[in-house]
């Protein structure tokens, strides 16, 4: 009697170390699982996952360039002079910036951040060709840079309807935040970044409107080696 008992017992214990050990290898797998796909859940108890948000990035980067080559706004910094006559260009259309910040704004792409250094940028030009720091020759390049599209630190488009071939890659998310750079191949790549506003993405910086990009006081740097 009491060697059926040990059986049993033997039996009982073999069971609960397997059914143990299948529910840990459950558990494990489960954990590997939202850790291999990123699954996490915010503040808010809402799933979020890079997966989904990279999807949602690459719309709004595609939606973002196909409304910058079909729209009617054409955003830059409109430069003006004090005379028809004059050769030089002695300002920025300040006024003409404001009206192309609330156009930028009406389209849902872009973050406050982003239109709030779009002004500053707009700001420090017109500093410096009223102080002569910079200089803007009518019909040339400025010195504050080439002249190349900021939008895509470029001067031509691959193809046309670019946008539907634009992907990104090196992504990089930080709570509501993330930076990358897209690319539409040709071993061409553009920074950016974005973060979310009221649960949408938003664009937050582009590399051609960063104010490190521009050529500062170039006249003021340079022109004894100029003259």
């Amino acid at each position: 009697m009491r060697a059926i008992l040990n059986v049993r017992s033997i039996y009982y214990s073999i069971a609960l170390l397997f059914t143990l050990t299948v529910f840990a290898n459950c558990k494990g797998s489960k954990t590997s699982d939202n850790k291999d796909y990123g699954i996490k859940q915010d503040k808010t108890g809402q799933v979020v996952s890079p997966i989904t948000d990279s999807i949602k990035l690459t719309e709004l980067v595609r939606n973002l360039y196909k409304w910058h080559t079909t729209d009617t706004c054409k955003c830059g910094f409109k430069p003006l002079k004090k005379n028809q006559s004059d050769t030089l260009f002695t300002s920025i259309d300040l006024d003409e910036n404001r009206k192309e910040i609330n156009e930028l704004k009406q389209t849902g792409f872009f973050t406050e951040d982003f239109l709030e250094d779009y002004r500053k940028i707009a700001v420090r030009m017109d500093k410096e060709l009223r102080d002569g720091t910079s200089l803007w020759p009518e019909g040339e390049l400025s010195t504050f840079g080439d002249d190349a599209d900021a939008w895509c630190n470029c001067q031509d488009y691959p193809v046309d309807d670019y946008w539907k071939i634009m992907r990104l890659t090196n992504i990089k998310f930080n709570k509501d935040e993330a930076s990358f750079k897209w690319t539409w191949g040709y071993s061409f790549y553009y920074k950016a970044k974005a973060k979310k506003e009221n649960g949408n993405w938003k664009i937050s910086y582009l590399e051609g409107f960063d104010m490190n990009a521009y050529s500062w006081e170039w006249w003021k740097k340079n022109k004894k080696t100029n003259l």
